[in-house]
């Protein structure tokens, strides 16, 4: 490293090296006789790995490097500038490639732009295989300087320095000579933060970088091809080095480059790289001219490479990936070097609706110190639910217009929301968390992730269990597996969906657990406290004491199978069995008349608010839920809470997690009333049974609160960022 009046940058520069993975390390800076607090800077590092030597006069950066080079011990020779950030593996993984491929001799990174406010920018990649370095060699430099790092031993053998007669381009002439008799070639993965500010003298002095780059790039021309005219070899460089070539120069700029691509292929053989490189070069030249010319220029660049627009656009997509996932990391890395607690990683849910048994996880994620958490919104509500909710998270509204026909089809509202991509733009997320499928948003959200390449991981509550529709099945069966093959992570509600993403092809390493739940233990505390005034709950429900009270809690709706639980009622032919269905919806009336009909003891006292649910519970002895379609029933997680036996049909979500038939009560078939009505029948005749299986629920429902899906939420997060960065 050189530093000269780099007091504004130079502790987050050398504590980046010092605080590399790879321990073994010397770090030698060469002061160039700076006038500000640089050498007290360097004086009070207190790491015996620094060694710092100061000119007496400035002497510029390619002779203070060689200076640095002359008293460097080590085997490898890395560079970083007093002002960039090196990531905390960049050591580590260039080292392993050097020592994996004995063919290289130097190997450079792509870089992240590092602006003047600290916020991370863009992403630049360079060529990565050693043909593809030496075709880039011809135009500019290969290699981003402060990411090389190269066996000493080449330089020592060739004798080779920086030469001082190239001032802001010393590097670039540097690497020709030395690809010249090593391979060379770039990792992928940014491993520096190169920063971007007025001062550089990169950007002081672009003019003399500039005729001095176009200086040694005709050099090395001309050593490839010297049939070649002057004037060719100026626009074969300004076509790969995309400098401005006036319009009537563009064929024959096309076609010296091309001629330059031959003698490049005939001296160092063909390679894919190096021709998808070439023809993006041309491919830029045709879009430029916009003339009668650029359908020919597009000819030219399709017979380098005919994949070259495809091509151009996989680039550009995973471009966009890996900046989203490693700026991640290179916030975490600024804060850490800043000594702050590590930047919050930004991750943005987009769900359906607040509900009481999502919102307050939510609430406790964003509370955690390591999340930056946003959930957007589609609507206040997508089922005209009357429950209310207040979040105490971030919360963002989308505005939008209901469809009614697509929402009779979904069972619930469509809501058309275009403010979705502009909500993401701004929110920049890490990591985005999109809940399903079957709305706009959802849908639209899964969309901007894929062309921006944020990772996604898809929340999914919907299983497979029962009969659908055949349409719903076809157009599922097209879109789901799609949605699935994409996330990088699955958050699932349980068994059932759990095997339904199975099924869509989901990696069942990728599966984690987020709950439709309740605070279990708070649900369970205020049923204890309830349970005292029980007798005083039941006269209000209008039973005996000695009934039995099967309480149901539903929207009143066909798939809630609630006739088939007033039939199981009536057939049970015990005249203490007394139904209690809470809740409002369409079938009400036929309920009522079904139940006139049936004879059955049936009560319909309305809907409740949630939170007086819990003197429902502690009313009943039973707690039965024979739905025709439940993607959960978090009912089923309350009623467990408050000590009842559950019957359960088969297509409830919850049943196989939270039902251990005739451990804490009895799975039955949808629309079988007769399996219903002795399952209802045996509770009814045995109060022991009732009291034993209810305190197995509580037993089983306690593994069910907060806590796991908290967790489990912030490994799905961590790991799709960590799989993106591996990717």
């Amino acid at each position: 490293m050189a530093a000269r009046d780099a007091e504004r940058f130079l502790r987050p520069a050398l504590a980046s090296v010092l605080q590399q993975t790879l321990v073994d390390l010397e770090l030698v800076v060469v002061d160039d006789a700076s006038s500000d607090a640089t050498p007290e800077i360097l004086g009070s590092v207190d790491d015996p790995r620094l060694r710092v030597a100061r000119n007496d006069e400035p002497r510029g950066l390619a002779d203070s490097l060689n200076r640095a080079l002359d008293l460097a011990r080590g085997r490898f020779i890395a560079r970083l500038d007093a002002d960039d950030v090196a990531l905390p593996k960049r050591l580590e993984r260039q080292v392993a490639r050097l020592e994996a491929d004995p063919s290289l001799a130097v190997v450079g990174s792509a870089i992240l732009e590092l602006g003047e406010d600290e916020r991370v920018r863009s992403l630049h990649a360079m060529p990565e295989s050693p043909h593809a370095v030496r075709w880039a060699a011809l135009f500019s430099s290969p290699f981003y300087h402060p990411t090389v790092l190269l066996d000493r031993e080449a330089l020592t053998r060739e004798g080779l320095r920086y030469d001082t007669g190239y001032a802001e381009s010393e590097d670039y002439e540097l690497w020709t000579r030395l690809l010249r008799v090593v391979d060379g070639g770039n990792l992928p993965e940014p491993l520096v933060l190169y920063r971007i500010h007025p001062e550089q003298a990169s950007r002081r002095r672009r003019g003399l970088q500039r005729d001095l780059q176009r200086e040694i790039a005709l050099r090395e021309i001309a050593s490839v091809a010297p049939a070649l005219s002057a004037r060719d070899a100026e626009l074969a460089w300004r076509v790969g080095a995309s400098e401005p070539i006036a319009p009537s120069e563009r064929t024959r700029a096309a076609d010296a480059f091309r001629e330059l691509l031959g003698g490049f292929e005939r001296t160092n053989g063909r390679a894919s790289e190096v021709r998808r490189a070439a023809a993006r070069a041309l491919l830029r030249l045709a879009l430029a001219d916009g003339g009668a010319q650029s359908l020919a220029l597009l000819r030219a660049a399709l017979a380098v490479d005919p994949g070259v627009p495809a091509d151009s656009l996989r680039r550009r997509l995973r471009r966009r990936s890996r900046a989203r996932v490693w700026g991640a990391e290179a916030r975490r890395t600024l804060a850490s070097l800043a000594g702050a607690r590590a930047a919050p990683l930004r991750v943005v849910v987009v769900s359906p609706e607040p509900t009481p048994y999502r919102a307050p996880i939510f609430d406790l994620l964003a509370e955690r110190p390591e999340l930056d958490l946003t959930v957007l919104y589609t609507a206040e509500t997508l089922a005209s639910r009357g429950w209310v909710v207040e979040p105490r998270h971030a919360t963002r509204f989308l505005r939008g217009v209901r469809v009614p026909l697509v929402g009779r089809l979904l069972a619930h509202d469509y809501v058309l929301n275009p403010g979705v991509g502009s909500a993401l733009r701004d929110l920049a997320p890490d990591v985005a968390v999109i809940s399903g499928w079957s709305t706009f948003a959802c849908q639209a959200a899964l969309l901007w992730c894929r062309r921006n390449g944020v990772p996604y991981v898809l929340h999914v509550e919907s299983h497979d269990a029962g009969p659908r529709p055949g349409w719903r099945r076809a157009v599922k069966g097209a879109v789901v597996p799609r949605a699935v093959r994409g996330a990088a992570w699955i958050l699932v509600t349980g068994t059932l969906v759990r095997q339904s993403m199975l099924e869509r092809g989901a990696d069942p390493h990728r599966i984690g657990l987020f709950a439709v739940t309740i605070d279990v233990g708070a649900f369970a505390r205020r049923a204890e406290t309830a349970r005292r005034d029980r007798e005083a709950l039941r006269a209000r429900l209008g039973v005996r004491e000695d009934d039995v009270v099967v309480l149901c809690a539903a929207r009143l709706a066909p798939e809630k199978g609630l006739d088939t639980l007033v039939r199981a009622l009536a057939a049970t032919g015990d005249s203490r069995v007394v139904g209690v269905v809470v809740g409002e919806g369409p079938e009400r009336a036929r309920l009522e008349e079904l139940a006139r009909r049936e004879r059955a003891r049936v009560l319909f006292p309305g809907a409740r608010p949630w939170e007086a649910m819990v003197e429902t519970y502690v009313a009943a002895d039973v707690f039965a839920l024979l739905s025709e379609r439940e993607p959960w029933g978090v009912v089923v997680n309350e009623a467990a809470a408050c000590a009842l036996p559950l019957v359960l049909s088969d297509r409830v979500g919850a049943a196989p997690d939270l039902l251990r038939d005739g451990e804490n009560g009895f799975l039955v078939r949808a629309r079988d009333v007769s399996a219903a009505a002795d399952a209802l029948r045996r509770l009814a005749a045995d109060p022991e049974l009732r009291r034993r299986q209810g305190e197995r629920s509580r037993a089983i429902v306690a593994d069910w609160g907060y806590g796991p899906s908290v967790e489990g939420f912030l490994v799905a997060v961590r790991r799709a960022l960590d799989a993106t960065v591996q990717r």
